[in-house]
Order: C-alpha cells, then sequence, then structure tokens
C-alpha cells in the first residue's frame, strides 16, 4: 500500500526537473527498446524503465463485476512473478504499473531498482480504477497444502524413508527405528486418511474464513491508508494526498445522504455488515478536487467505520485461525496414533 502514498508521475516531473523521486505510473506499454528497457505511456507522456534484475508480476484477471463479491476471495488465482527476460511476448497496449525511483542520467530519465527503493512492476488487465483493490486482495497470502515443489519432494523423502524401513525391518534389534521410519515416510498423506480427514476438511474450511476476513480487512483500510494512523475520522475531514489532489472523509446517517456526496461511488457491502456496531452511520471517501484523479484514490461507501470493521475482522480471523490449527492437529495425530498401534501389532 506504500505506492498508493507516493505521487503519480507527471509532465513536469519527467521534462520539467531533474531531481530524482519516487513516483509511480500507470501506462501502456508503448515499445520494447532492448533486452530489459521499455517505454510505457499514459497517453500525455512516455517514460523509459528499466527492467534489469527485478521481478515483474502478473495479476490474475477478474470477471467484471466479482471483484467486491465474496466468492471473489474463494479464488486460489494470485499474482504470478516472474522476470522480464522470461517474458516472450507482449502485446502492445498491455497495461502497467510501475512504482519506484524516477532518475535522471546523462540526459536520460527512466524508472530503475537502487538498494534503497526496489522497483515494483505489475501487468494487469482490468480498469485503472479497479487496480488497487484487485492487487490487494488477489496479493492476500494463500495457505496452501500444495505448491510446485511439494510432489517431487514429498514423494522422494517418502519413497527414501520406506527403503529405509525394508532395510531395518530385517534386523529384529532394529524394530523401533523401522516403524518410525515408516511412520515419517507416510506422515504427508496422514491428514488425509480416516477418520482423522474430517478434521482436515474442518481445518480447510475454518482457515478460508480467516482468509477471507483477513480480504476484508485489507479492503477496508485502502482509504484509511491514506490517513493517519490515529486519526478519528470525523465528518468533513481531509488529507493531502502526494500528487496534490484532495481527498475526503464524510460521515452520513441514511444510505441516500451517502451517495448523494458523490456521484459513481462503490459500496464496499461485504460479509462484515454482520458484526458491525456502528450501522447508523456511513462513510464516504473520494476526491474533493474537480480537476485531476487518481486511481488510487478510490471514491467509497463504507456501512460502518473502518477501523472498527478492520479490528473485527482481524479479531474474528484469528479465532478462526486458531480453530483451524487445532483441527488440523486433532486429525492429525489421531491418525498418526492409530496407525501406530497398527503397526506396531503387525511389525514382528
Amino acid at each position: 500500500m506504500t505506492a498508493a502514498l507516493k505521487p503519480s508521475l507527471s509532465y513536469r516531473s519527467v521534462y520539467g526537473s531533474n531531481k530524482d523521486g519516487e513516483y509511480r505510473f500507470f501506462g501502456s506499454l508503448q515499445a520494447v527498446q532492448d533486452e530489459h528497457r521499455i517505454w510505457l505511456s499514459d497517453g500525455n507522456i512516455s517514460v523509459n524503465v528499466d527492467l534489469e534484475g527485478g521481478p515483474v508480476y502478473i495479476l490474475p484477471p477478474i470477471v467484471e463485476g466479482e471483484l467486491f463479491n465474496t466468492n471473489y476471495y474463494h479464488q486460489d488465482n494470485s499474482p504470478r512473478k516472474t522476470y522480464w527476460n522470461r517474458v516472450f511476448s507482449l502485446p502492445e497496449g498491455t497495461r502497467f504499473f510501475v512504482s519506484g525511483q524516477f532518475v535522471h542520467e546523462n540526459g536520460k530519465s527512466f524508472f530503475t531498482k537502487t538498494k534503497e527503493t526496489p522497483l515494483a512492476v505489475v501487468i494487469y488487465d482490468c480498469e485503472d480504477s479497479v487496480f488497487f483493490s484487485h492487487a490487494v486482495l488477489s496479493g492476500r497470502q494463500r495457505n496452501e497444502y500444495w505448491n510446485a515443489l511439494t510432489p517431487g519432494s514429498l514423494t522422494i523423502g517418502s519413497f527414501t524413508l520406506f527403503i529405509y524401513f525394508y532395510l531395518l525391518i530385517q534386523m529384529p534389534y532394529m524394530r523401533f527405528a523401522a516403524v518410525t521410519a515408516v511412520t515419517f515416510s507416510l506422515v504427508p498423506i496422514m491428514p488425509f486418511l480416516p477418520p482423522g480427514v474430517v478434521f482436515y476438511y474442518i481445518y480447510r474450511n475454518y482457515w478460508k474464513r480467516a482468509r477471507i476476513l483477513r480480504a476484508e480487512r485489507d479492503i477496508l483500510l485502502i482509504p484509511v491508508n491514506f490517513f493517519s494512523k490515529v486519526m478519528d475520522f470525523q465528518e468533513d475531514s481531509s488529507v493531502t494526498l502526494a500528487s496534490g489532489l484532495k481527498y475526503g472523509c464524510f460521515v452520513r446517517r441514511t444510505r441516500d445522504e451517502a451517495f448523494g456526496v458523490f456521484e459513481n461511488a462503490v459500496e464496499r457491502d461485504l460479509s462484515l455488515k454482520k458484526i458491525r456496531n456502528d450501522q447508523d452511520k456511513f462513510y464516504i471517501f473520494g476526491l474533493l478536487s474537480v480537476k485531476g484523479k487518481d486511481y488510487m484514490a478510490e471514491t467509497l461507501v463504507v456501512p460502518g467505520n473502518p477501523n472498527e470493521l478492520s479490528l473485527h475482522a482481524t479479531k474474528k480471523a484469528r479465532k478462526y485461525e486458531i480453530i483451524s490449527i487445532l483441527s488440523f492437529g486433532i486429525g492429525f495425530f489421531m491418525n498418526l496414533l492409530i496407525f501406530l498401534t497398527f503397526l506396531t501389532l503387525i511389525v514382528p
């Protein structure tokens, strides 16, 4: 979220000043200069980006209308990390978001990574106005049992331990070591065996609930990110963004009044509405400047105080995580105990 606090790159920043600084930029792919440099344009200015050695993130696509639906949080698509030398073909007009150090060297201006400021480069395929929310939601870390390296590593480890068990079982005095070896060889599949598999599904269910709540917390804190963390939101309060635009927060008692403050406001109507304490208030966020735009400063209506809602979400998510971890542990050790008991009876 720190990228939202940086100013947008402007014509003056590129051509009217030789001062280096941290900026963010939305643009479309205009041209590829060489192996690690590209040109991006937002229709007003063109900028050069040095991608050498830095990661490039590719956001998963979204179906229009699903971004603020809680079904969206159940998707397992996450941003894909790659490097520019592994990206072989991109059509002209591909959308990019860049955040980092913009420097002037030898009469040339370009984005580049430095030791102090890494370069954030994101390729996306959605409206600029929902990019920030989409990036925050899809970037929420998953807790998957499998990843790209899991199948191979588990197969090799289990097979090695099973061979070790076969060798040890031929020695009567190595009975305990043999039982231990075969037990550890089956650890990866232990949670999926009955009767403990029931607790595994309980674990998955509650962990997913916790992830949804944390995603809701993250998206609720997007407008709050522009204000002071200790700020108590009051009516008609505002803050000046890095771009110089004014971003305001208003409080209204009714839904009609809330949606009358700004045009085209989006309601963050999430599952947290069931636990909000401030049901008689709507918090409205939006740009106060008629001229100028900032895609990261969204126009929103939140039913309730975002700080209080995010606090509720964090507490409830923590409870769900504790339940899920306990469920996983109970199922795993239940199966482990049953397996060890059975193994000691059949191994001579």
